[in-house]
């Protein structure tokens, strides 16, 4: 049957949408495998081609090898970056990482901590904007800043380029926190100073009194002058022992553990002060503390620190006195040790530094009784190495009260000998 001239221009229309959509079909195809091929261009494959259906199979094949091979750097990446942040994390000094704008894109714990310690905008951050800035620009450059406190800080910052092979990517500084440095240098100073004066007085009056004595006839003269020279080589000799002792101490960053009964710390203490306080007619007196009663440490780092308290109690007290110490538990697992004299006592202005190092009171009694600033500073050096505090109390012309308090150790199960001392 001829078709009508309607059902004509329906096939007509029907086939025209048929061929329509082939050749959309096959421009889309062909739009895709170029967009394929220059994909694939950019990472570096370009020999992979897309053209024909087996072309097309063979194509998407290579390319699925190409993404996995991409993934897994990509994965590596990632994981070399994860290191890196966690091997900068560790690194004492600041790090930050700027890009090519000069912008921050990374800094470690420590950066965070030296430049928003307060707030978001300080002298520290602001100069190392301006050094990523000119390092963005290809210029190393070093800065130093004074930080107020608390506490206060010397800031030392160096800055470096990054760049590949064509240009600059952005740039590094590294913040150095060089207080610490810095105090103990000027520690060790003013140690070198303080240890040069002190045994500067000693050395010289024993050569003066030598000198005097070679020329001197009298016998009477002759003995008082080597009594003397007796005191003064023996301030040497002291000054000397307790600078080996404190060095001793610095390179033992932990005592031995070993349990140390309390009762043994206080006698051997005492019998090492007992001629100084005959001298002086002084009495030490001590209600011995209970057997059982023990520390954790180093027995002849904690007998020191108890010698050290009692001479200097002894030191400073008047004759016919009496110096008294005592050890006792303190509850909780603590022990105290504590050594009262009735001597000329401590300014209030003094107490917060009379454990340093050289340190000693002002004033003409003190200073006529002697002493190197030493046999606190050993005191507290032995009661931080064993964890534990000491504290005082005094008033002038009253007297003073030190008191140790430590750790207690395991109570011990038997007796052992003790000396006595008065």
């Amino acid at each position: 049957m001829p078709l009508s001239n309607a059902d004509a221009v329906v096939v007509a229309v029907a086939a025209g949408v048929v061929l329509l959509a082939v050749a959309w079909a096959l421009l889309t195809r062909r739009a895709t495998a170029r967009r394929l091929a220059a994909l694939t261009a950019r990472m570096g494959e370009s020999d992979l081609q897309f053209g024909g259906r087996a072309g097309l199979e063979t194509g998407l094949a290579k390319l699925e090898r190409v993404v996995d091979t991409t993934v897994a750097i990509a994965n590596e990446a990632r994981s070399g970056q994860s290191l890196l942040e966690q091997a900068l994390a560790v690194v004492p000094q600041g790090v930050v990482v700027g890009d090519d704008q000069g912008t921050v894109v990374f800094q470690n714990g420590a950066a965070a901590g030296l430049l928003e310690a307060h707030g978001r905008t300080t002298p520290a951050r602001d100069t190392v904007l301006h050094l990523l800035a000119a390092a963005a620009d290809g210029k190393a450059d070093s800065a130093s800043l004074d930080v107020d406190g608390p506490p206060p800080r010397t800031l030392q910052f160096q800055s470096s380029p990054l760049h590949d092979d064509q240009r600059t990517l952005g740039g590094i500084v590294v913040i150095d926190d060089r207080s610490a440095q810095d105090r103990h240098e000027t520690a060790r100073r003013e140690f070198v100073d303080n240890i040069g004066q002190e045994l500067k007085r000693p050395v010289g009056a024993l050569g003066l009194l030598a000198e005097t004595l070679v020329g001197e006839k009298d016998p009477a003269v002759v003995a008082r002058l080597a009594r003397r020279l007796q005191n003064e080589s023996q301030r040497v000799a002291r000054v000397i022992d307790d600078l080996m002792l404190l060095s001793r101490m610095d390179a033992e960053e932990h005592p031995a553990p070993e349990a140390v009964p309390v009762h043994l710390i206080v006698a051997q203490a005492a019998e090492r002060v007992r001629a100084a306080a005959q001298d002086k007619d002084i009495t030490v007196n001590f209600g011995e503390p209970a057997h059982r009663l023990s520390v954790v440490g180093d027995r002849r780092q904690l007998v020191a620190a108890v010698y050290n308290l009692l001479d200097n109690a002894v030191k400073y007290s008047p004759a016919r006195s009496v110096v008294e110490v005592r050890g006792r538990p303190d509850g909780n697992g603590w022990v105290t040790v504590s050594v009262k004299d009735r001597g000329i006592g401590i300014p209030e202005a003094d107490l917060d530094h009379i454990f340093e190092r050289f340190y000693r009171v002002e004033g003409t009694r003190a200073r006529n009784l002697g002493g190197n600033g030493l046999g606190l500073a050993i005191v507290r050096h032995v009661v931080g190495t064993h964890r534990g505090e000491v504290r005082v109390s005094s008033a002038e012309g009253e007297g003073s009260t030190f008191v140790l308090r430590l750790p207690a150790g395991p109570p011990l199960a038997a007796p052992a000998a003790s000396a006595k001392a008065g």
